[in-house]
């Protein structure tokens, strides 16, 4: 019997040169060879390396048998839920092999079928604070999803990606648009935040309403019901080029503007996308109002029954009685402020503007007198002098720029030849139909004339 022992023990152990130990083989490969005892077809032998088996409770206490020395040390858990895990026993989450690394147990990974501790096959537990640096590497998850809408989260609703529909989410795991924050807000700290919106065509004037970006605010489940928006509209029908900033409402899924801004004409519109001007000059507040006595209300404490907005000299207005005021003057004196002394030969001037309190028809009562220019010497006749005179509603310094239709017809030019024995009356007597705060102007060319007398129009209001 005791031979028997013997032999078989010389059968499984074979110690090299080298103090290398082999089990079942005689030329070990390593410090420790087993061997498989039995190959082929035989089903009767159990073959393999058994480690020592524990729970996570006979671990826990054995907490203090292991340090750095027994980093290495393979066991084989049978039960994880004998026993709580922490401290070395904090990664133990399932049945498998362990090993200790000096400080933790942590799993052996076994491949895809098996027990891991990696994420790609099962749950596990951070350990301990982990940097990944990307240097010049990248970092890319891919997803070709049939299904669902949390294909990426980050504690379930702080941050989710539905890659089947390109969604991200911010406090929803279910993202409706392309970037959804649900009951929360955006906020951004910087010298000059800016937030850019730009359309795929943003020069299109073909298209009349062509949107290049809108903010929409609407209650329901999407922007087709009631609310509001904020768009950017390139060259809007109507509209005299450029661009518009829109503000408006949302009913039905009809967009109707209701505030307008344009970057060509520096115009704030309310209730209309088509300014319009007078002679090219665009008013700054444009109000189209459906509504009789709709298009505007002043509330600053003042307003009240039968009053009149009026201003100070630096343009800020009030409410005042009509009860005091004075009414429009009726008599208007149009000055030349031009020098006296002769007219240039064949000069133009201008001078204006000037304006009337009321809209009709005006008399002229003043007398603008001329003579022809003094001669060099005393007593020599230069000839005849020539002027022309003209009142319309152009600024710039040329005769008969009739930009103004109203004034088409009526006589309020007129031309006189000059000599030195009398002088010539210039508009006396005209009858002239002007517009309460229209600018008028008055527009002289001269040729050897003098300003003789008074040059003012006096205009009085007959109807």
């Amino acid at each position: 019997m005791k031979t028997d022992l013997i032999t078989g023990a010389v059968c499984l152990f074979s110690i090299s040169a080298f103090a290398q130990v082999g089990i079942n083989t005689q030329t070990p490969a390593a410090t420790l060879d087993v061997a498989a005892r039995t190959t082929g077809t035989s089903a009767t032998t159990a073959e393999g390396l058994i480690a020592p088996r524990l729970t996570i409770a006979d671990l826990n206490a054995k907490a203090a048998a292991y340090g750095t020395a027994q980093a290495g040390s393979l066991i084989y858990v049978t039960d994880a839920a004998n026993g709580s895990p922490s401290g070395q026993t904090a990664g133990i989450n399932a049945v498998g092999y362990y090993f200790f690394d000096g400080s933790v147990w942590l799993k052996v990974t076994t491949g895809s079928t098996g027990s891991t501790n990696d994420i790609y096959s099962s749950d596990g537990a951070l350990m301990a604070n982990r940097t990944v640096a990307l240097s010049d590497k990248t970092l890319a998850f891919s997803a070709n999803p049939t299904t669902g809408t949390s294909h990426f989260t980050v504690d379930d609703t702080t941050l989710s990606v539905d890659a089947l529909n390109n969604r991200v989410g911010i406090g929803t795991n279910v993202p409706a648009e392309k970037l959804h924050i649900e009951s929360g807000n955006i906020f951004m700290h910087h010298d000059s935040p800016t937030i850019y919106f730009q359309s795929t065509t943003p020069d299109d004037y073909s298209n009349p309403n062509n949107n290049n970006g809108s903010i929409v605010f609407y209650n329901g489940a999407n922007s087709t019901t009631e609310g509001m928006y904020m768009r950017h509209v390139n060259n809007p029908a109507g509209y005299v080029g450029g661009n518009q900033l829109q503000f408006g409402s949302i009913n039905n899924g009809a967009f109707t503007s209701v505030l307008n801004i344009g970057n060509i004409t520096k115009q704030v519109l309310i209730g209309t996308t088509s300014p319009s001007s007078n002679n090219g000059i665009y008013s700054k507040l444009v109000i189209n109002s459906d509504t009789a006595n709709g298009a505007i209300q002043i509330i600053d404490g003042t307003q009240g029954n039968n009053k009149v907005l009026t201003s100070d000299a630096t343009g800020k207005g009030t409410w005042k009685s009509i009860t005091g005021l004075a009414a429009p003057s009726t008599t208007y004196a149009w000055d030349n402020p031009g020098a006296s002394g002769t007219l240039g030969y064949y000069q133009n001037y201008v001078y204006g503007p000037y304006t009337v309190g009321k809209t009709g028809w005006y008399e002229i009562q003043s007398k603008w007198r001329y003579i022809q220019s003094p001669p060099s010497v005393s007593g020599n006749d230069q000839g005849v002098g020539s002027l022309w005179i003209q009142i319309n509603t152009s600024s710039t310094n040329s005769m008969y720029a009739l930009t103004d239709p109203s004034l088409a017809d009526q006589p309020i030019d007129e031309t006189i030849v000059a000599n030195q024995l009398f002088s010539m009356v210039m508009l006396s007597g005209r009858m002239l139909y002007l517009t309460s705060g229209k600018n008028y102007f008055i527009h002289l060319t001269g040729a050897y004339l003098d300003v003789v007398g008074s040059q003012r129009l006096i205009l009085n209001y007959v109807q």
